[in-house]
């Protein structure tokens, strides 16, 4: 009976903020909308409401040969200019080829230029989007570990973005707090984030979620665990403080440097593969979980 409305409570959710969404944009279907396709843009700056950088993220020795990274919606896409490589445009859509010869990552900037959207009705506000998303909070609990994050990353994902797009993301004085922990304490996991700010599991995951989407910090999963740092902190500093505070081990410095940029590579596609910090263990401490 439990399982049944853990379902239903969740098809609800999903339902609702999907029809809160559509209703959103019915109301303003002019304005234009973002939607990044490919995995390869590791972040989005929007200078104005027809205007966006996207970061496109190359690992060594790779190439994207006509990538789709991109589509607007609302809106017609009237240029796109990369700062390396070529872009085409087709219905909509943005299309990247670009080639990484080097053996370090290559990031790849494309300004996309939308055409000026007529004056739009008022638009949801953003507590109705955290209502709804929230009524998904009953199933959440009892779900297992797995099935709690897919469902979160099912329904933060559009809401985080609607959130950006409405709202300053900065305005929340957690999402700060927790955006200046991670300047502080650049690595650190979920759980010790919300440990050490006092501020709840959940809630953290949701503000990670908004500031992970709106490229202001990135997430690397490391064996079983997963950590968070500011896309601007290099990994020579948070990639020490990770090892350190999760694993009770030491990294070597000149070991670190010279695989830089292949653990760069690998931070960039979203894991590390716990062998690969083997070689660098200066000194590691028995910690297990």
């Amino acid at each position: 009976m439990g399982a049944w409305r853990s379902l239903l409570i969740t098809a609800l959710a999903c339902l609702a903020l999907t029809t809160l969404l559509m209703l959103g944009g019915g109301s303003a279907a002019a304005e234009p909308v973002l939607v990044v396709t490919s995995p390869s843009v590791s972040s989005v700056h929007t200078v104005s409401n027809t205007t966006y950088t996207l970061r496109v993220l190359l690992p060594p020795l790779t190439e994207l040969q006509g990538e789709r990274i991109a589509c607007i919606r609302g809106a017609a896409l009237l240029n796109a200019t990369p700062s390396a490589g070529s872009v085409s445009l087709s219905e909509g859509c943005v299309f990247l080829t670009a080639s990484n010869p080097s053996l370090k990552p290559l990031e790849v900037q494309v300004v996309l230029v939308a055409a000026e959207p007529p004056p739009q009705q008022p638009q949801p506000p953003v507590a109705l989007v955290a209502a709804v998303v929230a009524a998904a909070a009953a199933s959440y609990l009892s779900l297992t570990e797995s099935g709690r994050e897919k469902l979160f990353a099912a329904l933060s994902i559009p809401a985080s973005y609607y959130i950006a797009r409405f709202e300053d993301v900065r305005r929340s004085e957690k999402r700060v707090r927790i955006l200046q922990y991670l300047r502080e304490n650049p690595g650190a996991s979920m759980r010790r984030i919300s440990r050490e700010t006092g501020i709840s599991f959940g809630e953290v995951q949701w503000h990670l979620s908004i500031l992970e989407r709106l490229g202001l910090v990135q997430r690397v999963r490391i064996g079983k665990r997963a950590c968070y740092y500011p896309v601007d902190v290099p990994i020579e500093e948070w990639l020490p403080r990770f090892a350190a505070a999760e694993l009770g081990a030491h990294l070597d410095a000149a070991a670190l440097r010279a695989a830089k940029a292949r653990l760069e590579s690998m931070a960039a596609r979203g894991a590390i593969p716990l062998s690969e910090l083997e070689p660098i263990l200066a000194a590691k401490h028995a910690k297990t979980g």
